[in-house]
C-alpha cells in the first residue's frame, strides 16, 4: 500500500526540515501546501518534493488541508504539522504497517504527545486519526481544530508522534477570531465546534463567556463523551475563577456522568476539598486518582501526571496536615522516585529532613 504525506505550512523554516527528514523515507509521495509564507519555507519544501502548492488563506484550516488532499495520488495519506517530530521507532512501525498487502484499516489512530517531562516521558497525550484511506469518504471538517470523521474500520498503532512547537511560538487569538467570524456570519456551531470555541474563550481570559458555552455544550445534544467530560473540568475551572465554589464542585462531580473515575477528575476533586480544608476527603480523592489507569484509546486528553506525581505529592501534603507524618513521608518517597529533581520534591525533602526523617 502506498502512503502520501499531506501538509499545510506557513513560515515554518525553523522546523520544516526536521519533520520532513523524519518522514521522507516512510512515504511514497509528499504534498505540501503553503498558505502565505514570508520566509524560505517554500524553498525548503521544494528540496523534498516537487508537489508544493500555494493556497490563499481563508481562515479555514479544513479548506487548506482538503486542497492538499486533492493533490495526493496514494492509497493512504498521513498528515503532519511542521512542528511535529517522528521518532525512529514510529517511522519503522508505520513503514511496516504500510508494507502489509492486505491492510484493511480505513483509519489508523496514533498517540499524539503534546508535552513531555524533563526525561522525555509523555505528560500530555491523546490519540488522533493519523493514517487515512485516500477516498472521498474521508476529508477534513471544521474551520479550526479540524478533524476527520471516525467511520469505517478504525485501528490503533501504539507508536507516538510528538508535537514539538518552538517555545517562542504563540497562536494569540487566531483560533478565537476564526470561531467568532463564523458566528458573525450567521453560522451555527456544531457541538464539537462549540466545545473548542469555549476552550478558546477560556484560554483568552473570557471566563464568563466560556462558562456559558461549556454549559450549553455539556447539556446539549451531540458531542463526544470524552469532550463533555473534559468540558466539565474546564467549567469547574471557570467557576473557580468566578469564585462560585459550589458550582465548581458540581461541575467536577458531573464529569463522572460521562467517564469512569479517572486521574484528572479525581485530582480536581481532591484540590477542591483541600481548598475547603477537608484534608481527609481530599486524600481519599487523590488516592482514587493514584489507583486509576489512563484510558489512552478513549480519545480524551490524557495528562499522565494526574496518575502519578500529582496525587503522590498531594497525598504527602494531606497526610502531613492530618498529622500522619510517617504516612506522608511514605508518599513523598514514592513521589521522589518518579521525579527526584522536581522543585516540590526537593522542598519536601528539606521539610522532612528538618523533622528528623532521613533522605533517600
Amino acid at each position: 500500500m502506498t502512503l502520501g504525506l499531506s501538509m499545510i505550512v506557513k513560515n515554518e523554516s525553523e522546523v520544516l526540515s526536521r519533520v520532513l527528514d523524519g518522514i521522507k523515507d516512510v512515504v511514497d509521495e509528499i504534498v505540501i501546501v503553503d498558505t502565505g509564507s514570508t520566509d524560505n519555507t517554500v524553498e525548503i519544501a521544494r528540496r523534498y518534493t516537487d508537489k508544493v502548492y500555494s493556497f490563499d488563506w481563508i481562515n479555514d484550516f479544513s479548506a487548506a488541508r482538503n486542497f492538499a488532499l486533492s493533490k495526493l495520488t496514494t492509497d493512504y495519506w498521513i498528515w503532519l504539522d511542521a512542528d511535529d517530530v517522528i521518532p525512529q521507532n514510529t517511522a519503522v512501525a508505520i513503514k511496516r504497517l504500510m508494507n502489509k498487502k492486505a491492510l484493511t484499516a480505513d483509519i489508523v489512530m496514533l498517540p499524539y504527545v503534546a508535552a513531555v517531562d524533563d526525561n522525555g516521558k509523555p505528560t500530555f497525550s491523546y490519540y488522533r486519526e493519523r493514517i487515512i484511506r485516500n477516498t472521498p469518504r474521508y476529508f477534513w471538517q471544521g474551520a479550526v481544530h479540524e478533524a476527520v470523521e471516525l467511520i469505517g474500520n478504525v485501528i490503533t498503532l501504539n507508536k507516538s508522534i510528538v508535537h514539538a512547537k518552538p517555545t517562542d511560538r504563540i497562536n494569540g487569538t487566531r483560533n478565537l477570531d476564526i470561531y467568532e467570524g463564523l458566528i458573525a456570519s450567521g453560522r451555527a456551531l456544531s457541538p464539537r465546534e462549540r466545545y473548542y470555541y469555549a476552550r478558546e474563550l477560556f484560554y483568552n481570559g473570557r471566563t464568563a463567556d466560556a462558562a456559558r458555552e461549556l454549559s450549553q455544550f455539556i447539556e446539549g445534544d451531540g458531542g463526544f463523551a470524552a469532550n463533555k467530560a473534559d468540558a466539565c473540568l474546564m467549567l469547574c475551572d471557570c467557576f473557580c475563577v468566578l469564585n462560585d465554589k459550589q458550582a465548581a464542585m458540581q461541575a467536577a462531580l458531573y464529569r463522572f456522568a460521562f467517564t469512569p473515575p479517572d486521574g484528572e477528575g479525581c485530582c480536581k476533586l481532591g484540590a477542591l476539598f483541600f481548598e475547603r480544608g477537608d484534608y481527609k476527603s481530599a486524600a481519599k480523592w487523590y488516592d482514587v486518582a493514584l489507583h486509576c489507569k489512563p484510558d489512552m484509546t478513549s480519545g480524551a486528553f490524557v495528562q499522565a501526571d494526574y496518575y502519578g506525581i500529582i496525587p503522590l505529592v498531594w497525598l504527602t501534603v494531606c497526610y502531613d496536615r492530618l498529622g500522619e507524618t510517617k504516612k506522608a513521608y511514605g508518599y513523598h518517597r514514592r513521589a521522589k522516585k518518579l521525579r527526584p529533581t522536581d522543585k516540590s520534591i526537593i522542598a519536601n525533602d528539606a521539610y522532612f529532613s528538618a523533622k528528623g526523617f532521613s533522605n533517600l
